[in-house]
């Protein structure tokens, strides 16, 4: 059975055609219609953009792209689509990624820095209690030697009388006002985190299109995209593509490849959410598509 690579490569021989001519045509880059008819995945950022390319030049040497299909489905079928930052880690995963793994050396020098602290806190409460020792003894010494000095019928003058302490004036307590009640006192409730985004939008031209897309009510990006530039986006929960040539983009919605979304030069209004998508037409009627609705 052929191969996909060979069926086109097939097609455009018997139509006497070249590369740079598909290329001319198609707005494909030579790189990339070579890798198609070689079978050359490897060449492409990813699925999504490999399975656009080989329908865009099935469609262009007029190949049944059902039979195309029969071979390239089943072969993606078998490739997850690319989890978003963050899913399928568990926190300790996380955590575990991204703390640096000690280096040998950084243990043995730790061990050094723990061994001379140890040694100098010795030496200073060696120290501290010599010093203390000595300044016991001197005052012991001299406090023999007064009191053998001291005359036998001496007696000790009569302490003056310390005048009793003033009575301290008596706290005046603060008065608060009561609560009352049926007031209830609730702590303050813990700010909430930022949401996770559940949104994934790949957008490939295939001609020069013209963008506006915002993520979440912010803007992401507004210009041209020439042909074979890519822009990917992800959002917590809507995302909104003005496109001015809606049959030159190729879109991939949370992993499902939805193709263009509109005819050759047509200016439309998409509106992605977790759950669907809804076209419209410049200064026409929203127009609501569930997951599985094709154009």
């Amino acid at each position: 059975m052929s191969s996909i690579g060979e069926k086109l490569q097939a097609a455009r021989a018997r139509r006497g055609l070249t590369l740079d001519q598909v290329s001319s045509s198609t707005r494909i880059s030579l790189k990339y219609l070579a890798a198609l008819e070689n079978d050359d995945r490897a060449c492409f950022p990813a699925a999504f953009f490999y399975k656009s390319f080989v329908h865009q030049y099935a469609r262009y040497l007029e190949v049944d792209e059902i039979a195309i299909s029969a071979l390239l489905d089943p072969m993606l079928a078998a490739e997850a689509p690319p989890a978003l930052p963050g899913q399928g880690e568990s926190p300790g995963d996380l955590t575990r990624r991204l703390t640096p793994m000690p280096r040998p050396g950084d243990a043995r020098s730790a061990g050094r820095r723990k061994l001379a602290g140890s040694f100098v806190s010795f030496v200073l409460v060696l120290g501290a209690c010599s010093g203390l020792y000595s300044w016991w003894r001197d005052a012991r010494g001299a406090g023999v030697f007064a009191w053998n000095e001291r005359p036998a019928q001496a007696v000790a003058p009569a302490r003056a009388a310390r005048p009793a302490p003033a009575a301290a004036a008596p706290k005046t307590p603060v008065a608060t006002a009561p609560v009352p009640a049926d007031v209830v006192q609730t702590p303050a409730a813990p700010a909430a985190p930022a949401p996770a985004s559940r949104l994934s939008l790949n957008l490939a031209a295939t001609e020069a299109t013209w963008l506006s897309v915002s993520s979440d009510g912010k803007p992401v990006f507004s210009g041209l995209l020439q042909p074979n530039e890519t822009k990917a986006l992800a959002a917590a929960e809507r995302a909104k593509v003005i496109v001015g040539n809606a049959g030159g983009l190729s879109v991939e919605w949370n992993g499902r490849a939805l193709g263009a979304l509109g005819r050759r030069g047509q200016v439309r209004v998409i509106t992605f959410t977790t759950d669907g998508y809804q076209v419209q037409d410049n200064g026409a009627r929203a127009d609501a598509r569930p997951p599985d609705s094709t154009e």
